[in-house]
């Protein structure tokens, strides 16, 4: 305790720090200190006291100074009144000390009179009046009078108050009656509290030690308050950046869209490049994609503390800081600082990654975080995530399997595709290397040149070092074999060696793949919004063709129209480019069946500028007219309302009205009917070469011959409007019933349709809609959509025995030995030459061609029951070739294209028919149909062959054709 009883009676005295332990050292804070006088200020005390002093001052406080009363005193135990009857008198004043309120009441003054400094008065519990103090007095009191007592001495009562110090007399105050001095004698508590302070000051006086405990204690203080506040205003900052954190590793990540063909060969890689510096290449993997060794070499150079830390390292942080060079950021850092992409070298930015870091590994896994990493780190210049750059710096594709996600190239680090054997230290090699680009990707691209090469090549030095240090195996594994300094030179001898190519973006099968993206975008949402959805949205998308049929197919057609070739109508060998003004095609394949495109090519040159090609231009979705191949149509729907193939049409010179007033005069020479036709006034067509044949021809022999009256005259009795009816249910949504013309394919069409509307015909009268797309999954493997072959969705427009009489009409070769003499393209009499004279032949294929006014579009169009084959050849810029028809300019292309999707090769065929031959190279497919595909078409119930009469087409007369039951003529 202090014996400084009145905090203001000295100031220039110590005051040591409370002590713990003894009775009195906890008195201080048991007896209030404050509202009693200090006695050396009251008149009569001795302003100049010696050094015991304060303990006199004590001493006197102790024997009856201001004690409270309390209800001890008032049980015959002196209190300061009776001490001191002057004090008594000074105490009286008009607002006294009240024992009820416990508190002192100033007193005014009186002339002459001083008065003692009184502190602020504070009220006093009961539990104050009965301290420590006072009952340590009474009982002192007590026990002195028992043994003075058994002394034999007398007690005698305490000296007055501060009687020691009084002066001989004070103006104006009444002194009380002298008594005798007696030497003073400190009392027992008061030597042991001197004795205490006495320890107190000589311990300040060796304070050296004390001070620097203090200090380090005041450190230590201001540290755990600067740790507090800063902990407080860190967690706050925290929280606020909470909902960016989760908006960011929540934010989609841009990743290239990857087209393949229907057995997993890459198309085209889609990605935005425009956008912002950070558009690039990406392609997301999984955790499990992700080879050990690749992740302990990135944790190795990067964070070595990654699986154990908070998403923070404060050591390394510290260490950054001393020297300077940075290096503090975690992996977690790093995801955020790529996912937000803001690369500003500050304070608040660091302290915003921080944040952010910790939240992510609060709320995220270790290997979730790694996937991340991974997928958003740079690899290159442009080069973005460890599967890109993979692929680029080693070759690692990835494979694609049918209706399975694709398997990464990265996770093939170790596999030389050279040897075809995993090799461990490759791998290890492989994952170094990779490891060290997100370092400085620009600068350590190796395919930027010999110097970013050699900065790779010594980041990876560092990587090596660092797992060797950090005792990791060679394949990643706990119980692997460790990495040596041997092994270390060994996988760094790889990559020194390697061959590094910069990126090259190409396309394969240009017009196809682009007309997949048209699909796509439309599907995300159309215009440039669909567009970046696309190139951004990392889909990988399986397609229906098979790139090398359409290979073969560009092959053929190069070889047909800029090659020589035996024209086997005349027999000449001709150049169609040069010696026909033909440079152009486009060629459609599709499944029968599935209505899947299995090949398409939109022109002869893609990347030719020539007018007459205008390689870009994709002719095979853009509409042509179609000419003689939309005949079938029209005979189609008279089928459908009674007629078969047997119906006799007569071919003369026909005048068809086109809304004429009557009495008009019929022209007499061919250039009045091309005037009066040029004005309007009738329609006259005339077949092939500006003839007619002044005959019966019936439905069949008319088709075979490709005569125009006869279509005509077959739409005239459908009526036109049936006839659009039937072309809008096929898909051909743009034609018009504006004139007779419109019935031999005066409407454009494009390939495509033409193509579908045939595959009706195949697939006994069911359309199945064009199918691009087979899959479409997410870069983790997610299945988005996916087409089922085995159950295609279509619409009936023909009945089955309809379709299978238009069919029987397509594939009679034997009658269109009029029109095509020894021209057997049109057939598989290569394969079977009983087809060139048998209808019935083993290998039947039903055909159409067609050539418009001028020769500017030829066309040949044909399938089996497995697949079809539209074939345009013309020119881009519309200009006419020269004497060129179906079967000398289409068909022999359409010819090797459908006979080598059902696995025949026409490339070096030999004997009777070498003409076939034509020096391609084949390739084989995997479609549905390869291995066994169906060779003819077979007969639908409900549909017989009648004896109908060629002339009439009535019953009777010896010829056989197909009917359909209850429809057979009943007049002979």
């Amino acid at each position: 305790m202090s014996d400084n009883w009145n905090q203001n009676s000295d100031t220039n005295q110590p005051k040591p720090p409370p002590k713990t332990g003894g009775l009195l050292s906890n008195y201080k804070t048991q007896q209030p200190d404050q509202g009693i006088p200090d006695a050396r200020s009251m008149p009569g005390a001795n302003s100049a006291s010696s050094p015991a002093g304060p303990q006199r001052n004590n001493s006197s406080l102790l024997r009856g100074g201001f004690q409270q009363q309390s209800p001890t005193s008032q049980q015959g135990q002196f209190s300061p009144s009776q001490a001191n009857p002057g004090m008594q008198q000074r105490s009286q004043s008009p607002q006294p000390y009240n024992a009820g309120n416990q508190q002192w009441s100033p007193v005014a003054p009186q002339p002459g009179q001083q008065y003692p400094r009184q502190p602020q008065p504070q009220s006093m519990t009961p539990q104050q009046r009965h301290g420590l103090l006072s009952n340590t007095v009474d009982m002192m009191r007590r026990w002195s009078g028992k043994f003075a007592s058994v002394a034999g001495h007398q007690v005698q009562p305490p000296a007055p108050y501060l009687d020691r110090y009084r002066p001989a007399s004070m103006p104006g105050v009444e002194m009380s009656p002298s008594r005798p001095s007696r030497p003073w004698k400190r009392s027992r508590v008061l030597r042991i509290n001197q004795h205490i302070r006495q320890r107190r000051l000589k311990s300040r006086q060796g304070g050296v030690g004390r001070v620097l405990a203090i200090t380090l204690a005041t450190l230590l203080v201001l540290v755990l308050l600067t740790s507090f506040g800063s902990s407080a205003y860190g967690y706050s900052y925290y929280v606020q950046q909470q909902p960016r954190m989760e908006e960011y590793a929540n934010q989609h990540i841009d990743q290239n869209t990857r087209i393949y063909d229907r057995n997993g060969v890459l198309l085209y890689e889609a990605y935005d490049n425009t956008t912002s510096a950070y558009s690039g290449r990406r392609v997301t993997v999984r955790y499990e994609d992700i080879p050990l060794i690749m992740q302990n070499a990135m944790t190795s150079i990067e964070d070595k503390t990654f699986w154990t830390n908070a998403g923070i390292d404060p050591l390394a942080i510290v260490r950054a800081g001393s020297s300077g060079y940075g290096g503090a950021s975690t992996l977690t850092q790093q995801v955020i600082k790529n996912l937000t992409r803001d690369t500003n070298p500050t304070y608040q930015r660091k302290l915003t990654e921080a944040a952010m870091a910790i939240g992510l590994t609060q709320q995220y896994s270790k290997s979730k975080i790694m996937e991340m990493y991974f997928n958003v780190a740079p690899f290159g210049a442009q080069t973005y995530g460890v599967e890109v750059a993979a692929e680029d710096y080693f070759g690692l594709k990835p494979t694609c399997k049918v209706n399975q996600p694709c398997t990464p190239g990265i996770s093939n680090l170790d596999y030389n595709t050279r040897t075809r054997k995993h090799d461990p230290i490759l791998g290890l090699a492989r994952a170094s290397f990779l490891a060290g680009q997100p370092n400085a990707p620009s600068a350590t691209d190796p395919t930027m040149g010999a110097e970013n090469k050699q900065r790779a090549l010594d980041r990876q030095k560092l990587v090596l070092n660092a797992m060797i240090t950090q005792g990791m195996t060679v394949n990643g594994q706990a119980d692997g074999p460790p990495i040596t300094e041997a092994i270390a030179k060994q996988a760094e001898d790889l990559m020194a060696k390697q061959t590094f190519h910069p990126y090259q973006r190409i396309m394969k099968a240009p017009h196809f793949v682009q007309y997949v993206i048209d699909q796509m975008v439309q599907a995300l949402g159309g215009g440039n919004a669909g567009l970046h959805a696309f190139q951004t949205g990392g889909y990988n998308i399986r397609t229906t063709i098979d790139i090398n049929l359409v290979n073969y197919t560009q092959n053929e057609i190069t070889r047909h129209i800029y090659q020589p070739d035996i024209q086997k109508v005349t027999g000449y060998n001709l150049t169609l480019s040069t010696d026909n003004n033909v440079h152009n095609a486009a060629v459609v394949v599709m499944d029968s069946k599935t209505g899947e495109i299995l090949g398409m090519n939109g022109s002869a040159d893609f990347n030719s500028t020539d007018p007459t090609v205008n390689g870009q231009f994709n002719a095979a979705i853009n509409a042509r007219p179609p000419g003689s191949t939309f005949k079938p149509f029209d005979y189609a729907t008279a089928f459908q309302m009674g007629w078969n193939p047997a119906i006799v049409l007569q071919d003369n010179e026909t005048f068809f009205p086109t809304g004429s007033t009557a009495g008009v005069q019929i022209p007499t020479s061919q250039d009045q009917i091309n005037a009066m036709s040029k004005a309007g006034l009738f329609y006259a067509p005339s077949d092939y070469g500006q003839t007619w044949h002044f005959q019966p021809f019936t439905v069949r022999q008319s088709t075979a011959g490709s005569l125009n009256i006869a279509a005509i005259k077959t739409m005239q009795f459908a009526g036109g409007n049936a006839v659009l009816n039937t072309m809008q249910r096929l898909g051909v949504n743009n034609q018009v019933n504006d004139g007779l013309a419109w019935a031999i394919g005066a409407r454009d069409v494009s390939p495509l349709q033409m193509a579908n509307a045939y595959e009706t015909f195949a697939n006994n009268g069911v359309r199945v809609q064009p199918q691009s797309i087979l899959d479409v999954w997410d870069n983790l493997g997610h299945n988005l959509y996916h087409y089922n072959t085995n159950k295609p969705v279509g619409g009936r427009v023909f009945s089955p025995q309809v379709s299978y009489l238009m069919t029987s009409v397509l594939i009679d070769e034997p009658d269109r030995l009029v029109e095509f003499s020894g021209d057997h393209d049109l057939s598989f009499t290569d394969i079977d030459p009983n087809c060139a004279v048998n209808f019935y032949c083993a290998h039947q294929v039903a055909a159409k061609t067609g050539t418009t006014d001028l020769f500017r579009d030829n066309w040949t169009i044909g399938y089996t029951p497995d697949v079809t084959v539209a074939v345009w050849v013309g020119n881009a810029d519309n200009s006419p070739m020269r004497n060129v028809i179906g079967i000398t300019g289409a068909a022999p292309i359409w010819h090797n294209v459908i006979e080598s999707t059902l696995g025949y090769c026409n490339q070096n065929t030999t004997g009777a028919y070498a003409q076939y031959g034509d020096g391609v190279a084949c390739s084989k497919y995997n479609f549905r149909f390869s291995k066994n595909p169906t060779w003819t078409f077979p007969v639908p119930p409900g549909v017989t062959r009648a004896s109908l009469s060629s002339r009439t087409g009535l019953q009777g007369g010896g010829t056989m054709d197909y009917v359909i039951d209850g429809q057979a003529p009943m007049q002979p």
